[in-house]
């Protein structure tokens, strides 16, 4: 009965692409006239559209957009199966910092009808933001969001964001820039030495400390982890110590301890054996243990002894804000995380200047070459619009 009322009220169906710089995925969400939302199907594709990024002067390559559309026109006849409304493309390090970036927006638009929102640096944090708060509720925190091709650091009092620091820390770019995966398993003792020394080096002395940041930190202040790679960590080492298996099952926390343990055990493994745990996915051998040192070292910088892995993130934090502006005042009312961020609407400046300027006008823009609205509105698109 309860499920069947759930469903008469069912407003719309939407769905999230979000295209980062190691994986493109997809969430499909039921949303009730209430404001309520369930996630109904995820499915993932490792593209690896940031792949060689580095090396190859920013540019995308085409073999990895070729990629990047066969998935596209996979999701896409699974938005018609399962008669979704409205879907939202964003997309995250690798396309914002590609060099071709016009090119590869409109390839992927011209072949799959797809056009995605590519989201600043700011932005990706602030829809982590959201997505995070919107299972865990906490007022004093330091989110971190660690993807592919980036790491965001959002720190938030009385659920308002004061600071957002951008890196480009992602796993897969550092483990493309500092990891040596060719060595033979019999040459292992000076594997770690090659590889992994220069990169623990390498975030030592550029994951901010506590002084640089120069933050007013509350005495209640949590440490709050988004993000694939931590989730995969949190997976392994519930096959091993007691943890919950599931990190929806209860607030999953891991302290120092675990994360050096982890770390400890990735580094002893060449990237085939991880592969054959049956707790790490196969896709994600390859990153998992330079996941593992940033967050290792992110907490001893910063003076945490444990933290909070979060189911939810950026996708969740898109659903959050889109249905933030659709509902009415009591809903909005109740989203305080969204709302003391939102409202007003303010402006952030190319440079980058510390204090934003207030905007009235809550209209919700396109980026400007000099400023633009933050947070902008997000192009969605119709799915029965889109062309077979």
């Amino acid at each position: 009965m309860y499920a069947e009322s759930i469903e008469s009220k069912k407003k719309e169906s939407l769905a999230i692409i979000d295209l980062g710089y190691n994986s493109i995925k997809i969430s499909t969400y039921d949303i009730y006239k209430n404001g309520h939302y369930k996630k109904q199907y995820q499915k993932q594709d490792y593209v690896q559209i940031g792949s060689e990024l580095n090396s190859n002067d920013n540019i995308i390559s085409d073999r990895n957009i070729d990629r990047t559309i066969k998935a596209l026109d996979n999701f896409k006849k699974d938005l018609k199966e399962k008669h979704i409304d409205v879907v939202i493309p964003i997309a995250t390090s690798a396309v914002r910092d590609a060099s071709n970036q016009k090119f590869v927006v409109n390839t992927l638009k011209d072949s799959t009808g797809f056009l995605f929102n590519i989201l600043s640096g700011p932005e990706e944090g602030f829809f982590s933001y959201l997505g995070a708060q919107s299972y865990n509720h906490i007022p004093n925190g330091l989110f971190f969001d660690l993807g592919g091709g980036s790491l965001e650091l959002i720190y938030v009092q009385d659920f308002r964001i004061l600071k957002t620091i951008c890196l480009d820390m992602g796993v897969l770019r550092l483990t493309e820039e500092y990891v040596n995966h060719n060595s033979v398993i019999g040459e292992r003792k000076n594997w770690p030495d090659i590889s992994y020394k220069r990169l623990e080096k390498s975030l030592i002395e550029n994951i901010s400390s506590n002084d640089q940041l120069s933050w007013d930190r509350a005495s209640d202040t949590k440490m709050v982890a988004i993000g694939g790679t931590i989730r995969a960590i949190y997976k392994f080492l519930s096959k091993i110590i007691d943890l919950a298996p599931s990190v929806y099952h209860s607030h999953a926390v891991l302290d120092k301890r675990m994360i050096a343990l982890a770390n400890t055990i990735f580094q002893e493994l060449s990237v085939e054996e991880l592969s054959n745990l049956k707790s790490i996915d196969p896709e994600r051998a390859k990153t998992i243990t330079t996941g593992s040192f940033i967050v290792k070292i992110l907490m001893n910088k910063l003076s945490f002894n444990n933290l909070l892995v979060c189911p939810t993130g950026l996708r969740e934090g898109v659903v959050e804000y889109y249905l933030y502006f659709k509902m009415d005042k009591k809903y909005r009312s109740r989203k305080k995380f969204i709302k003391v961020n939102c409202e007003p609407l303010f402006a952030i400046e190319s440079s980058r200047k510390n204090t934003p300027s207030t905007v009235s006008d809550s209209t919700l823009s396109i980026p400007e070459p000099d400023s633009y609205v933050f947070p902008r509105k997000l192009n969605s698109i119709k799915v029965d619009k889109l062309k077979d």
